[in-house]
Parts: structure tokens; sequence; C-alpha cells
């Protein structure tokens, strides 16, 4: 089996964050998402499993990273995904449907598991596997019940629990099952995926539009191909929009287990000084919190320092400096500089430095 993992993409709804790194390379509860997302692999599959990375965007941040802390597991493949043209410096693709034909001469004659980056299951894919391999079926995706449908593609079922129809984020939903991240497709279907795959890399893009995968399945069912779901039972994480980023990190939080769940070592060290934490909260390594209240369900990168702060719900990376900030659901990127403010839904990316005083370097 070769498992896929789409990365070439900058990710435009998670932008000014991306600007620096990959989405994949945000940290939450302690770890980048794709660090949460290979740990859940690992759960799943043996080693030695074949596991090919399509990148893109910051290739070589992603394909470094990967080899450094993975390849001792993992069969690892890079492929890379050239953009087909530039928006001032921000490079765009061709969609996810010519992402995954790039593996075609790797996978076009093996079961192929299929993951996107930006959802992230509570449980891991095991159940995905079961599901495929206990039914009769040439393939099987994972979805899930959403409140907002609209937003994802959309599965429709027949009586026997057969996918009959997939549409690509709907106007009016008939159903809430929403495809959730993960794709399993048999050998007995792979070779015609690819086909597929590559007549639709021939159609001419305008408009900024792409290549997807859901009509490359359509057409798979259309031609009598049987496909079925697994319905995830524990939430699905969605991290490819600030909002349910938010959320993806208060689902993390509760899930983790806190090595020092009352804090006690840091306020022995001197990290944490005359401050309020309200768990659950994550404090990365060489941080230190003062005059402050934080909580619940904040995530703290590395070297970070907070003086003066009420903060809750909210998401903060590495190296940065927060002085007097009243926020809630937020997300601050690393290496920022923020004094005097008092705001709610908070977005920055890296590197910003924005104060009310005369400090004119930190």
């Amino acid at each position: 089996m070769w498992v896929i993992a789409p990365l070439a993409g900058i990710g435009k709804r998670l932008l000014p964050f991306t600007y620096s790194k990959p989405k994949a390379f945000i940290k939450i509860a302690g770890k980048r998402l794709i660090d949460h997302i290979l740990i859940k692999l690992k759960k799943t599959f043996p080693k030695n499993t074949n596991l090919c990375f399509i990148v893109g965007y910051k290739k070589r941040q992603i394909s470094e990273y990967l080899t450094e802390n993975y390849s001792n597991y993992f069969n690892l493949q890079f492929i890379v995904q050239k953009p087909i043209g530039y928006e001032a410096d921000t490079p765009f693709f061709s969609g996810l449907g010519d992402a995954i034909l790039l593996a075609k001469n790797l996978a076009e004659n093996d079961d192929c598991f299929i993951l996107l980056s930006d959802r992230l299951p509570l449980e891991d894919y095991s159940p995905i596997l079961l599901k495929f391999h206990q039914d009769i079926c040439d393939g099987v995706m994972n979805v899930k019940q959403v409140k907002n449908p609209q937003f994802y593609g959309v599965i429709e079922l027949n009586d026997e629990s057969y996918i009959t129809n997939i549409i690509e984020k709907p106007k009016e939903p008939k159903t809430n099952y929403a495809v959730s991240g993960a794709y399993l497709f048999g050998m007995s279907i792979t070779p015609r995926i690819f086909e597929l795959l590559e007549e639709q890399s021939k159609i001419k893009l305008e408009n900024g539009q792409e290549h997807h995968l859901t009509p490359v399945i359509q057409k798979l069912i259309d031609e009598g191909f049987k496909l079925k779901i697994n319905e995830m039972k524990e939430e699905i994480l969605d991290f490819g929009r600030p909002e349910s980023l938010i959320e993806g990190n208060r689902h993390l939080l509760a899930e983790i287990k806190l090595e020092d769940p009352s804090y006690e070592k840091m306020y022995q060290s001197g990290n944490i000084v005359d401050s309020k934490i309200v768990s659950p909260v994550y404090i990365g390594k060489n941080s230190k919190i003062l005059d402050s209240v934080i909580g619940p369900n904040v995530s703290i990168g590395d070297d970070v320092i907070l003086e003066k702060c009420i903060i809750s719900e909210s998401v903060i990376g590495d190296g940065a400096n927060l002085k007097k900030i009243i926020t809630s659901e937020s997300i601050i990127g690393d290496y920022c500089f923020l004094e005097d403010l008092i705001k709610k839904s908070i977005t920055i990316g890296d590197s910003s430095y924005i104060t009310t005083s005369n400090m004119k370097s930190f």
C-alpha cells in the first residue's frame, strides 16, 4: 500500500501564517500539525510503510523536517508539484487531483491511501482500513456528519449504503455527510483513478480554477465502481480555516495528558510568577508567564513571554512576546511582539510588531 499526502499548497485561508511556513507546520498543543497527523499514521500503519508527500510551497522546509524526524519509521518519498503561476510572490497550484496524479508511477497498481494535511481525526486511521477489508467494495472514504456541509465535499448514499453522489461544496446540501480527509482505494480501482486524473489534467484551467479529486470519484461511481463510507465516531479536526483551527486546538488540548497538570514545576522554577493558569493550557519550553491569567484552551509555543496578559481560547507561536494583552479566540504567530492591545479574535502572522509605546526593538 502507498500512503499519499499532498502538501504542496500554500493554505490561503490561513494567511498570513503561511507566508513563513507551510500550513502543516502550525504548532498546536505542543506539536506541529504534521506531527499530530504522523503520530496517527504510526498508530495505524506498520514500520516501513511507503509514504509519499507531494510538496511544492516551502518544499525544502517540509522535506528536511520529515526526513530528519520520520525516515526511521516510514519509507519516505517526495515528489514536487510545480506551481502553475504566481500572484505577487505567492505560488498557486493546479489542485488536489493533479497532486495525486504525480504519484502515478508509485501507486497505480497498488492499494492507495490518500490523506489531507488539514484534517486530523481524533481517532486513528485504522477504522477505514478495517471497513475496506470487511466490506465488498472498491474503496472507502472517511466521512463525518457536520453542521456546515456547504464547506466540504458532501456524500449521498443509496439504500445499500453505497455512494451515489459526491458534490464539492454544494450551495444546498442534501445530506450532512462531509468527506473528512481520508480516502482508501483498492488496486481494483487505482489504475482507472490515475487514467481519469490524467485526462482531467489536460483540461485547461482559467480564473483560479483547480483540478479536484471529487469529479474523478463521481466518474468512478458512474462507471459502476463500488465505494462506501466509514463514518467517523469521534471528531475530525479541520485546520483549514482560522476559526476551525481554534476549535481544533480546544479538542487537542482536551486529548493530551500534561506531564505537570498543576504547572507546579514552572511555579517553582520561576517561569510562572504571580499568575493563574486555567487548564487546559499547553506551555512550551523556556516560556515565562508573569502577572497574567491564561486559559482555558491556550496553546503556548517555546520561548514565549507573557506579561500582564489575560488570554483564553487562543494559539500563540514560538518566540512571541506579549505585554498587556487581553484577548480570546486569537491566533498569534511566531516571534510577534504585541503590547497594549484589547481585542477579541486577533489574527496576526509571524514576526509582527504592534505597540503603542516608544519601543523600537525587542
